[in-house]
This record gives C-alpha cells, structure tokens and sequence, in this order.
C-alpha cells in the first residue's frame, strides 16, 4: 500500500527514502518549524488569544482554560516514545483544514462573534501540527489536539433553556413533595419565602466542569472506544440531573429550616458539595469498568511511499513555506474589510406620523429600558393608535467593536438579577411589519406595579430578522462585501394586564403593520449618512 503523494518520509539525515520512519534531524526540522510556525501565529493572533485568557481570567466557569494547554501537552509527553516511530511528513488536507479555519475566524470577527474566532483560531493551531507534521501525527495526537478545544468559553447559549428546565424540576419536586407553589417565569412563591432561578441555577457551570474532567478521565482510564462515549455521555447527563435534584434540595432544606438554611451564599456552597460528591461517585463507578493502561502505539501505516510516489525535497519545502504563510493571510485581510465598512456618526431620526398612529407623552407607559450597550444612536418614542399606548425603543449600533456589538451576552431584553424587572413569559410571535412577515420574540416582563408585553428583533443592512445566528450571518456577509456592519434592535411594547392581553396584541400587530415601513424607511435613511 503506497502513501499519498503528499506525505514523505525523511531519513535521519533529511534525505528522503522508500520507507520507514523518521529520526534524527529530519524530525527535528520540522518539529523547529512548527514552534517557530505556532509562536509566530500566536503572536499574529494575540487579539485573540488576549481575548481568550481575559475570559479565564474573570470567569471561575472558564477558568479551567488555564489548564487545557499544559494538560495537552502533558498527554503528547506521555506518549513520546511511541511517537517516535510515527512518520512525519506535510500534509496537503492540513494545509486545507487550516486555509478553511483561517476563514472561520475571518467570518467570526467580522460578524463579532468571539467564540467563532476563538474555536477557528484552535483549529488553525490543530491543523497546523497537521500540516507540518503529516496525518499520521495528527492521528496519533488525536485526543490531546481535540482537547485544546476545551480552551475556548462555549456554553453561555445554554443558560435559558437549563434555567428553565431547573425551575420545571424544582416545581414537579415541590408539588409533588406536598408544597403550595406559585410560579410566574422563573420565579417561584412558596408558603417559605420567594426564589428565583437565576443564571448560577442553571447547571451550566456543573455541566463544563464535568465535560472536560469527564473527557480527560475517559481518555486516560479506557482503551475501548465505547466505554470511552458512554463515559462521556453520562459526564453530560449526570451534573444535569445532579443540578436539578441540588437546586430542589436547596428549596426544601430552606423551606425545612424556616429558611435557617441553604439561605444567602450557603446555598452555592452546599451546590457545589453537593456537586463534588456526585461527581466522585461517577468516577468511583467509572473505575470499576477500567481498563489497564499503557500508553497506546499510535498507528502507522505500512508500506509509507514508494519512489515514483514522492515529491522531491524542494516541493516538500515549498508545502511547508505555503502551511506557514496562510495563517498570516486572514488579518490583513480583516483590517482591509474594516477599513472599508467604516462610517461617521449616527443620525437617527424619529418616524414620521402615519394616517392613525402619533406621538404622546412617555408617561403614558411605565418607565422601562431594554439592557443594552454599546450602541452609536438611541430612539425612544411612545404612540397611540387609539388603543393602547405603545412605546419604541431602537438602539443603533455601527462600527462595532467587542464589548459594543449589537448581539452579545450581555444585551437582552432583560438582565439577570434585575432588581426591579422579572419575566414572566417568552416566546415568539409572527407578526407583519410593513408588507413583511418576521417572527418576533415575546417577552412579558413585570415589577411591583406594571407589565409590560415587550417584542423584539433586528434589522441588519436593511433585512429583519428575531434570530441572533441570522443576524451575525447579515453581519458578516454585509462587511465581506465591503459594506458596514450598521444594525439595530427594534422593540415594540405596551401596558398589559391578564385579562387584556389578547388586545394588547392586536394593538402590537397593528402598529407593526401600519408603521413597519416607517420604521424601515428611518433606519435606512441613518444608514445612508
């Protein structure tokens, strides 16, 4: 079986040879160009990898990213010897795989998506070992190169879904424990006392900790590649179930106690605790499945190449010259893109009068203001239609910048911990804004004496749409072409009461159909100046 043409093997002393593996200074040279290629990519990448331990920095959710490295690099030494007889060669499908995640971070920055940038820029790092280093060393490094992708602080999508999945438990526990339970939202009323089910009940934290401490322990305690998947599935299943079982806990123990206990900071305490022991009995019953271990041979194949097959010395050259110059090609072209999609200062004006619709006063709807930043221009108006007052918001963002994007963790319609503001309901609802149809998101927020139906979404380079990831796509593929990266959140919201929601909504949908193109028109006339 001969190799592909792309992948040569190297005599100790760097003169190429039918078969084989590699020793001596041809490996050498090629693990100095991928140290010299990896700080070299670093260093042209520092935003992001600036970004990255930022994150880890301030986050006791991420800050295991400080030991994702060392860790990877503790697993390649591990298995040094076998790795030894592992040919190296560059690798065409490496250069590619890079060329794509190149791209990916492209598109990441100029949508202002960090993740998207940070997962590219460890995909780079993984195909560049890849590229300069052969497939077989890749395959060898598998796990340990995988594993860098835990260095990247992924998970904050799912805080909405676990939060509400949590406080689903915690009241089939509660009721079905024989206590009274109230629930408008995530907030719960109980005989006891209220709770409310914030982003630290959401297991979000438990569910990390667990992937990566579960992955690192599946690798290094099972050969068989099942046991390995089933471990790691129930690193997944178990601190959900474990974080519901502890928020119930915690709101029975307090309930129990006449709120003497699991009350105040105790309650994160006892959280984790609790945590720690669930975990260590996952790791109590992993082990008794074990498997002994050596550190495994990587594969390598037989029969490397054959003479006709390989390249010559300077095509080998020439690839490993190509696999350090594309990861340098994305910023540049970043900054050129940036260049061209700059603008001035915002200029919002107001919507002009229609045929039913007109301004009032802003007291006719209690005062209230979306939790948002960053944005370049801000609209506030309240109409009336002769129903319902109806107050809009339109926070304008151009030449976004992170911290100062118009979609981020941090911007919602309602932040958590609000100390005046609950939600009380969110869904969607399709409504026509002019002559379109979008689908709006739905919130109902309330504080101690007012409610509010609040609906949201976005207009990017003059498209709508209520989807974060649709509206990043806008993003990007409006600065790919050299355009800006104006955009806006529009929200629409009006007083409403129980028994008076259903015209409430019509009030929304009237109003988004007679001034949606208004609406459409100023936006567009302040991204024109």
């Amino acid at each position: 079986m001969s190799a592909p043409e792309h992948e040569v093997p190297f005599r100790a002393d760097g003169v190429r040879q039918a078969g084989g593996t590699v020793s001596g200074r041809g490996a050498a040279q090629h693990l100095v160009v991928l140290a010299v290629a990896l700080v070299g990519m670093l260093w042209w990448y520092r935003d992001t990898v600036a970004s990255l331990v930022e994150i880890w920095n301030r986050s006791d959710t991420y800050a295991h990213g400080f030991l994702v490295a060392p860790i990877s690099i503790w697993l390649i030494w591990r298995n040094r010897e076998q790795l030894r007889n592992v040919p190296v060669a560059p690798s065409l499908l490496g250069m590619l795989i890079m060329g794509v995640a190149g791209f990916a971070w492209l598109l990441g920055e100029l949508a202002g998506v960090a993740s998207v940038s940070q997962f590219a820029l460890v995909g780079m790092v993984i195909a560049l070992v890849w590229a300069v280093m052969g497939t077989q060393v890749a395959r060898a490094l598998a796990f340990p190169l995988g594993f860098l992708f835990f260095l990247v602080p992924f998970g904050e999508f799912l805080f909405p879904t676990m939060m509400d999945r949590t406080t689903d438990f915690v009241i089939w526990g509660l009721r079905l424990s024989g206590v009274p339970v109230y629930a408008e939202g995530r907030s719960l009323v109980i005989p006891s006392g209220n709770w409310a089910v914030v982003e630290g009940c959401s297991g979000v934290r438990y569910l990390i900790a667990s992937v990566v401490v579960g992955s690192l322990y599946a690798h290094l305690t099972y050969r068989s590649l099942r046991k390995r998947l089933i471990f790691v599935a129930l690193s997944v299943a178990l601190p959900i179930l474990a974080n519901w079982l502890r928020a119930y806990g915690i709101v029975m123990l307090a309930h129990l106690s006449d709120n003497r206990l699991a009350a105040g900071v105790d309650h994160l305490i006892y959280g984790w605790v609790f945590f720690g022991l669930v975990m260590l009995a996952l790791f109590w019953v992993g082990g008794r499945w074990r498997e002994d271990l050596v550190p495994e041979s990587p594969a390598v194949s037989r029969g490397l190449a054959t003479r006709a097959s390989m390249p010559s010395l300077r095509v080998v050259l020439a690839m490993l010259a190509v696999a350090l110059a594309i990861p340098m090609l994305w910023p540049p072209l970043l900054r050129t893109l940036n260049a061209q999609g700059q603008h001035g200062p915002v200029n919002l004006p107001g919507l002009q009068a229609g045929a039913t619709w007109h301004r009032v006063a802003a007291e006719r709807v209690p005062e209230w203001k979306p939790h948002y930043s960053g944005m370049r221009g801000e609209l506030r108006e309240v109409w009336d239609g002769g129903g319902a007052p109806v107050g809009l918001y339109v926070g304008y963002y151009r030449n976004q910048r992170p911290g100062e994007e118009l979609i981020n963790s941090a911007n919602r319609v309602l932040k958590y911990k609000d100390k005046q503001w609950r939600m009380a309901a969110y869904g969607e609802h399709t409504a026509r804004l002019g002559e379109q149809s979008v689908t709006v998101r739905d919130t109902e927020v309330f504080d101690a004496s007012s409610r509010l139906l609040v609906w949201h979404w976005y207009w990017v380079d003059g498209r709508w749409t209520s989807s974060d990831y649709v509206a990043k796509l806008y993003q990007a593929a409006s600065r790919l072409r050299g355009g800006g990266d104006d955009s806006a959140v529009v929200m629409i919201y009006a007083p409403v009461r129980t028994d008076e929601r259903a015209k409430v909504i019509a009030t929304l949908e009237r109003f988004a159909l007679e001034m949606g193109s208004e609406l459409d028109a100023a936006l567009a006339r302040a991204m024109e100046h």
